[in-house]
């Protein structure tokens, strides 16, 4: 899972209004005018660009798949704001066939807006019905119902813990990971006046945003959590309300690093990497980049949940899980009966076992599919992180249920990040969800 904060609201192509220039050199190769095409070519828009840890294992897949088919693949990199990048080019006529990217913000639209096609029928053609796992599906399907259309091929599922990095937390006097609220306030004292800053987000983006999330559903049950999110309801419900008075009550008592309101996720991971926070919450993708940043920061962190409050909704602290990370989602484009017979080809040759076990090695993805894959889980945080159904509660993860309201949200939240009281911040999420 990888997410981006940027202007969005998609409502179908047609409103897309987008000159040749605003394309841009990076869209060039996205796809070519569907009478130039190719048929033994397709053309491919990838959040897994260079640099990210999922990119090598990709590549041997496109390069296995051209030398068993002959099938070129032309790939374009995503940028930062992947989902206009593909809009812009679909609305220029140079759609790609396929794009591999999260199911979050503007992509939870692209069925309706007739950007995408439905999965559904493609998983049981292809023999997929029985290798994804029914959860993952689930996941994918419009507005999280079980009768909705799945949007994509989900591949690149997660899990999000708190990290801690025990050697800071000893040194500050922090004998044991905190279980509870009370226990994360002291902490974060002790920490304080060992010159180490607490916990470590992006008040200013979307780490920022699931942490509140996780923290504001603390007094909640989930099916009520998926209502509030989808149809706002902040301030009129109590448990909610609760749980943003508690966010308050922690930012207050400095749990979170200092001007966290205008930090990103950029700064968290470098404030924590290099020691200068002892906490963060990250996602299973940011493993194998931990032990590549050649801090020696793996090592030295342990696993585990958010605190939780006394009378809180969960029994153990909480952490994220799921399956909307990176998928498949075919487009228009790459359905059509000429180019549809290539996708198939190539989207299950990711789904072979080897594949999926060569992005667990690499990149620390939870496989989507039945099988085990422990033997390739080489990264001793996935590992950790394989045995953390003992030790954690799973919260409701927001992505699918704020939907289009993704970046209001993220505009209050750096707010409440701030010195937004309780009250203003479930104003402002009752606004930003209504649109």
């Amino acid at each position: 899972m990888d997410h981006r904060t940027r202007p969005r609201a998609v409502r179908a192509v047609a409103a897309f209004v987008i000159s040749a220039v605003a394309l841009g050199p990076a869209l060039a190769a996205c796809g070519s005018d569907d009478k130039a095409a190719a048929p033994d070519s397709i053309d491919v828009v990838t959040r897994w660009s260079a640099g990210n840890s999922a990119a090598a294992a990709q590549n041997r897949v496109f390069q296995a798949f051209t030398a068993e088919t002959g099938i070129k693949v032309n790939v374009t990199e995503g940028l930062e704001t992947i989902d206009d990048q593909v809009e812009n080019a679909v609305a220029a006529g140079k759609s790609p066939d396929l794009v591999i990217v999260n199911l979050f913000d503007k992509t939870l639209g692209w069925l309706d807006a007739g950007v995408t096609v439905p999965a559904d029928q493609y998983i049981k053609d292809w023999g997929l019905a029985d290798k994804i796992k029914p959860a993952a599906l689930d996941e994918w399907r419009v507005g999280g119902a079980p009768t909705g259309k799945v949007q994509g091929l989900p591949f690149s599922g997660f899990s999000w813990p708190l990290w801690y990095n025990t050697e800071l937390l000893k040194k500050a006097g922090v004998d044991k990971i905190p279980a509870t609220t009370d226990e994360l306030i002291a902490a974060a004292a002790k920490l304080r006046a060992s010159g180490v800053a607490p916990l470590a987000v992006g008040g200013n983006d979307w780490t920022g945003q699931k942490l509140f999330y996780q923290i504001a559903q603390s007094y909640t049950d989930a099916a009520t959590v998926k209502q509030v999110m989808q149809k706002g309801g902040y301030c009129s419900t109590p448990t909610v309300l609760e749980g943003i008075k508690l966010f308050t009550q922690l930012r207050d008592a400095g749990v979170f690093v200092d001007n966290a309101a205008g930090l990103t996720a950029d700064a968290m991971y470098a404030s924590y990497y290099s020691g200068k926070a002892a906490i963060m919450p990250a996602g299973s993708w940011a493993y194998t980049e931990s032990t590549a940043s050649g801090t020696g920061i793996d090592k030295k962190t342990t696993l585990g949940g958010f605190p939780v409050p006394s009378g809180a909704t969960f029994k153990k602290p909480t952490a994220y899980r799921g399956f909307t990370g990176v998928g498949f989602m075919i487009t228009k484009k790459g359905a059509e009966p000429g180019r549809i017979d290539n996708l198939r080809k190539f989207i299950t040759k990711f789904y072979a076992d080897t594949s999926v076990g060569d992005f667990v090695k690499d990149s620390g993805i939870l496989p989507p599919t039945t099988g085990d894959f422990g033997s390739y889980a080489t990264n001793p945080l996935l590992t950790q992180s394989l045995g953390l159904d003992a030790t954690v509660d799973y919260a409701v993860v927001p992505d699918v249920w704020i939907g289009a309201a993704s970046d209001r949200i993220i505009q209050v939240l750096t707010g409440a990040y701030g010195k937004s009281t309780p009250q203003q911040i479930c104003a402002g999420l009752d606004t930003a969800t209504k649109g």
